[in-house]
């Protein structure tokens, strides 16, 4: 209790906080009821206030920290998922424009050959006839690809394949690819830069897939050179294995395209244009089966100045 008159502690039973109790701003006045009003004041001081009242919340206050956290990250998840369900229907709907542009042309070249074929004058020119029948089987033999590129894809994902490993000559496997490749390539008055300067040039490896990697891999630099391709295939050794370098002079990939070239069905979204055929999968097939094969592939590129992918293959000696 302190005298108001004497600015003087009447009472306490903490005399170590002396100054403190005379400070403090819980006080009031005492016997504010009498005739002749004193000038006496109740003060109480309160130590340690903080830790005493933080020691009593503390499972509160932490049970909600942990409750904002946890909705934070509910909330972060869901825009993460709204996000990522956003890009993969945007590949669905790629996807499927661009398989019912494969499929609907190779049918309707089909239906045009199959409707000519019923002419009579048709019938009676072995020329023609012979013409309109290899259209069909060419239109055939290629849905029949298409198809079998889907469905490839789920034995690749089970790893649901036999690879028939033997030595093989790296450079006369790229001489066949682009054999394959070469056709369509002077069609578009484009040229390949072969410059094969590995000493050791022997794999281990399946012949079939192997061809179809370094196929992949070229039809993909002529796809996305819009005029005329300008494709260099190169070789040399490197760290006891065989490096394959194939680059184009094309249109060249954004780094968020580049992080996700070898996903499934990926292709960077253009809408309803169908001037790059395919459907995505080659790339994703090519990763697949170096993994198998215990090598990698690594890729450069630069909007409008092209693409360099690089495989390695590593070699027995």
């Amino acid at each position: 209790m302190i005298d108001g008159t004497k600015d003087s502690l009447v009472l306490t039973n903490a005399p170590v906080f002396g100054a403190e109790i005379m400070a403090s701003e819980f006080r009031t006045n005492l016997f504010t009821r009498d005739i002749i009003p004193t000038d006496n004041y109740l003060s109480i001081q309160f130590p340690n206030q903080q830790t005493f009242l933080i020691g009593k919340i503390w499972i509160s206050l932490a049970s909600s920290v942990v409750l904002v956290l946890v909705i934070i990250g509910i909330f972060g998840f869901a825009i993460y998922t709204i996000l990522n369900q956003k890009k993969i229907s945007e590949i669905k709907n790629d996807f499927i424009n661009n398989m019912t542009h494969e499929f609907k042309t190779p049918i309707s070249t089909v239906a045009l050959a199959c409707e000519a074929l019923q002419d009579d004058d048709v019938k009676k020119n072995d020329t023609f006839l012979k013409r309109y029948i290899s259209i069909i089987q060419a239109e055939n033999k290629r849905l029949g690809m298409q198809v079998e590129k889907v469905l490839q894809m789920a034995t690749l994902e089970k790893k649901d394949f036999k690879l028939k490993l033997e030595t093989l000559d790296m450079h006369e496997v790229i001489d066949r690819a682009l054999a394959n490749i070469n056709i369509q390539i002077e069609k578009r008055n484009g040229k390949i830069d072969k410059r094969l300067q590995a000493g050791n040039n022997e794999v281990l490896a399946d012949e079939v897939h192997l061809t179809n990697i370094i196929y992949n891999l070229l039809d993909n630099a002529s796809k996305y050179s819009p005029e005329k391709p300008e494709i260099t295939i190169a070789t040399h050794n490197y760290n006891g294995g065989i490096i394959v370098r194939i680059s184009d002079k094309g249109i060249g990939m954004s780094r968020e395209v580049m992080s996700r070239i070898f996903e499934k069905f990926y292709r960077e979204p253009t809408g309803n244009r169908h001037d790059v055929k395919g459907f995505g999968l080659g790339l994703t097939y090519v990763k697949t089966m170096l993994d198998a094969l215990g090598g990698t592939i690594s890729v450069k590129s630069e909007i409008a100045r092209g693409s360099t992918f690089e495989i390695y293959l590593p070699q027995n000696g």
